[in-house]
């Protein structure tokens, strides 16, 4: 009896063409083309330039009255920084309330139309589906990031930033638009209802910034006792790396501490210097460091959650 094997050429041709493999998913295209088919997505992406463009001409007009950006250079970089901040922050911020409104109905909307259970009698394995969904959702966020850079880019005419800044900012930017996907497909994969699928989604996500309250009580505490009772001791370096992981771990925080720690001591990868005040855990990783391997990490498991509670039947 003899059987077929496939030639060598063909599986080099599959693992040079992860894109193609990656587009030959059906749920990606039909997701792709319903999508960008509609006026929606243009009037999102309109919306999404236009916010960042009224605030970033806000913040160029108040620095501009301050202290005016046209001939002294010190006051062009700081504009760049400002702005370059500015906008890493608002895309963080915006990408935080679109991501779940375009993932939370991925599979519940599926049910609610009764058309799950016809894919589920069809080829298609639930990891395609639940890859299918995340890629069409992030490929619209993606355009997002990049369609923003134009207005990044005002930073460089004004000085100030560097190549490092961007592509760290960047990476942090993809990182939290693919993990805010996968929440709302998490979600989604286990309800049976749109809405309280995008509720969860969003109180996940507003819970995460509720942390950065939580930072600042924490450090006001640190201050208030000046880690009078605290030190010599192991609990001092325990509650150190506690809070350096929470700010490390919030979207805003970790953004502002990594660009502070790049341009004080400029280090990519660490601080060295005692950071809240403490004297011990002197040398800790910059906090984009954490943050992409973070959620890296949560972005797979919860792709492998939600792979298995699609595969799970009904009851």
């Amino acid at each position: 009896m003899e059987t077929t094997s496939i030639p060598e050429s063909k599986k080099r041709r599959n693992w040079q063409n992860p894109f193609k493999r990656l587009m030959d998913n059906p749920v990606i295209i039909k997701e792709l083309r319903g999508r960008m088919r509609g006026r929606q997505a243009f009037v999102l992406l309109t919306v999404y330039l236009g916010l960042i463009a009224v605030f970033i001409l806000l913040v160029y007009n108040l620095l501009n009255l301050s202290n005016p950006v046209t001939w002294d250079p010190s006051a062009r970089q700081n504009a760049g920084k400002a702005i370059f901040g500015t906008v890493v922050l608002l895309e963080l911020l915006l990408l935080s309330f679109i991501a779940p409104g375009l993932t939370a109905g991925a599979i519940t909307s599926e049910r609610e139309r009764q058309t799950f259970e016809i894919l589920r009698t069809t080829l298609l394995p639930a990891r395609s589906l639940v890859l299918g969904k995340l890629s069409s959702a992030f490929s619209f966020l993606f355009l997002l990031i990049i369609t923003a850079l134009p207005i990044q880019s005002i930073a460089f005419l004004l000085g100030g930033v560097g190549l490092a800044e961007m592509i760290i900012s960047g990476m942090m930017l993809v990182v939290t638009a693919i993990f805010f996907c996968t929440l709302g497909i998490f979600f989604s994969s286990f309800m049976k209802r749109t809405l309280p699928a995008t509720v969860s989604s969003y109180a996940a996500i507003l819970g995460s910034f509720l942390i950065l309250v939580i930072i600042f009580f924490l450090i006001a505490y640190i201050e208030s006792y000046s880690y009078n009772s605290l030190r010599s001791n192991a609990l001092e370096y325990i509650f150190t790396g506690i809070l350096w992981f929470l700010v490390s771990t919030n979207p805003m925080m970790a953004a502002v501490m990594s660009e502070v720690i790049l341009i004080d001591q400029q280090s990519l990868y660490y601080t060295t210097s005692s950071p809240f005040g403490s004297s011990g855990l002197s040398t800790l990783p910059s906090p984009w460091i954490i943050y992409v391997l973070f959620y890296t990490c949560l972005t797979l498991v919860l792709i492998l959650l939600s792979i298995h509670f699609v595969k799970r039947p009904d009851r």
